[in-house]
């Protein structure tokens, strides 16, 4: 059986390799124009040097065995309890584990539910969730791999969810709840005090899908911005899944999951015992992970500080702004979102058409498919580009106009 490709029989010097490497580099979108559709969050230059240079220094650490590098774990630790401050609300006893990222995040907190209502429901061996029909499509994947169901319902006139449909779907196998923080299709916080509500009078598990805006909403609140509540100052929120890698500016991959106090985290856990060696512990489901990139995140979040996350955040906001009025002028109907993201329809063309001539010029599109919205993902960085989006969207129009028509574009993460 032949491949199309296959190890060469000689190895190639480290010159030709940089080479090829720089080849592949090439194909890439234009990192200025990615910026406004897809997860860059790298944050400025000296920020991605740093980030580099500490990343190089743990890039062989294997974080599994954290307990052999006493550094390592003095970085992971740290970032847990600023994780925990900046997501607790002000509640103390915050627990956090960090993750792979967004995916691994959820699957732990559904893990956890269900090792909980285990306990709490023994009767139960169909467990199933309720969530907003705009739930994050990675939460069906774990209850997949978990045995588990998502139910979901249909959102309400705004896009958020609809927490009074979501208790009429509590059915006898229900064991938790869940919203977002914001939602990815549709970019709305939850209302969190509402489900919550709810959850606390079945007596359910209430999950926080925060992995856009987890370390964006925090700040967004200190200057000014309104959206519901969300956090764990709502009482009945449980856990709380965020991601480093998307706000916290921190390279890929590195995510938390949160826990309102040990009780709750001592269901995420798996420990084996029942082999030849010592006991197997892990931070969650994954086992070894980069050292490097636990480095990176640790720096990251010294170099910015509280003053430079709001000063990102304010930057963020103030061009979603200038990004917002300029749609509106050019003719398109952008959706009344909360934080960092920018969904918008055009009244003359469908939403494909727009995306795939926008990818035609570079710019790395994303989307929601019901209702048809064109999607921008929004940091800091964008604030130098977003005239340059809004003038080539100007020449796509007036292109769709005149009747070019281009290769359609596709809306989510089909490939």
């Amino acid at each position: 059986m032949s491949y199309k490709y296959s190890l060469p029989k000689k190895g190639e010097t480290a010159q030709n390799i940089l080479k090829h490497i720089e080849d592949f580099k090439k194909k890439e979108p234009d990192r200025n124009k990615a910026y406004m559709g897809a997860y860059c969050m790298v944050g400025s230059p000296e920020i991605q040097e740093l980030m580099e240079q500490a990343y190089q220094r743990y890039f062989f650490e294997n974080a599994l065995v954290r307990r052999y590098f006493p550094g390592l774990r003095q970085m992971e630790d740290d970032i847990k309890e600023i994780a925990a401050g900046i997501l607790s609300g002000g509640t103390e006893g915050i627990k956090v584990n960090i993750t792979s990222g967004g995916t691994e995040s959820l699957f732990c907190a559904m893990h956890a539910a269900r090792e909980w209502a285990r306990d709490k429901f023994p009767h139960i061996k169909e467990p199933e969730f309720i969530g907003p029909y705009s739930a994050h499509a990675t939460i069906t994947k774990s209850c997949h791999y978990l045995g588990m169901k998502l139910k979901r319902v249909p959102v309400g006139a705004d896009f958020r969810a609809d927490a009074k449909a979501m208790e009429a779907a509590i059915g006898p196998n229900t064991i938790g709840l869940l919203g977002s923080a914001p939602s990815w299709p549709y970019g709305k916080v939850d209302p969190m005090a509402d489900i919550a509500a709810v959850g606390q009078k079945h007596g359910l598990w209430v999950h926080v899908d925060a992995c856009v805006g987890g370390y964006f909403a925090p700040w967004a609140k200190r200057l000014g911005y309104k959206f519901p509540d969300w956090d764990f100052s709502v009482p009945g929120v449980i856990s709380i899944s965020a991601d480093l890698h998307k706000y916290g500016y921190a390279p890929k991959p590195i995510s938390t999951i949160a826990w309102r106090s040990e009780e709750y985290q001592k269901y995420h856990g798996v420990y084996p015992t029942e082999w030849p060696s010592q006991q197997y512990i892990a931070e969650g489901l994954v086992g070894s992970r980069s050292g490097g990139v636990l480095a990176a995140a640790w720096a990251v979040l010294h170099y910015l500080g509280e003053d430079g996350y709001m000063d990102y955040t304010r930057r963020t906001m103030d061009t979603k702004k200038k990004l917002t009025d300029g749609l509106i002028k050019l003719g398109m109907k952008p959706l009344d979102t909360d934080l960092c993201l920018i969904l918008y329809e055009s009244p003359e063309f469908p939403a494909e058409a727009v995306v795939g001539a926008m990818t035609q010029r570079g710019w790395t599109c994303m989307g929601t498919q019901r209702p048809p919205l064109i999607q921008l993902v929004l940091d800091p960085m964008a604030e130098r580009i977003a005239d340059n989006y809004l003038s080539e969207l100007a020449e796509v129009i007036k292109e769709l106009r005149a009747g070019k028509q281009g290769k359609k574009g596709e809306l989510g993460y089909a490939d």
